[in-house]
């Protein structure tokens, strides 16, 4: 609850965000819909703290600095977030049925 006196630090609309990471606002607004961007919705507006998209950067840059995909001569190797290997084609695919599947239920 804002105090006579004081103000709320400056908040960024979506349109602010898209621009400063040179995407789409959808895609902001799936990752504030996702819940991994926290923002504060005032009737079908949408406001995010400049320390929340600063907080989601750190997040992301710690997750993709570690390497995802690796090649062998004889295979390819994909790890999965969860940590796990997939090395044949056809588990590729089911991983991808499966994203869907969960995509859609929800």
């Amino acid at each position: 609850m804002i105090q006579m006196g004081e103000l709320p630090e400056k908040r960024l609309r979506i349109a602010d965000v898209a621009t400063a990471w040179d995407c789409s606002h959808q895609h902001v607004r799936n990752l504030i819909k996702r819940g991994e961007l926290p923002a504060i919705r005032i009737g079908s507006l949408f406001r995010i703290r400049p320390d929340d998209v600063v907080a989601y950067e750190n997040r992301e840059k710690c997750q993709t600095d570690q390497p995802r995909l690796t090649a062998s001569q004889s295979e390819t190797v994909i790890s999965t977030p969860s940590g796990g290997i997939l090395s044949e084609a056809r588990d590729v695919f089911r991983l991808g049925q499966k994203i869907g599947q969960q995509q859609h239920a929800r």
